[in-house]
């Protein structure tokens, strides 16, 4: 699978990873990055659904 970003949206994602990397935990500081977030669940979601219950315990 490729995901295509803007490089806004790009630039959106890697202040993202920073902060996880920084802080533990995901969060997000503005509308853009929540967007983004929404955006990549939707786009993930279409490609990859339905997910069975094998391949969601292979996550945990």
């Amino acid at each position: 699978m490729e995901l295509r970003l803007t490089e806004q949206e790009a630039l959106a994602l890697y202040r993202i990873i920073l902060r996880w990397d920084e802080l533990g935990s995901l969060t997000t500081e503005d509308d853009e990055e929540r967007q983004l977030l929404w955006d990549l669940s939707c786009t993930l979601e279409k490609e990859l659904e339905p997910v069975d219950d094998a391949v969601k315990r292979r996550l945990l």
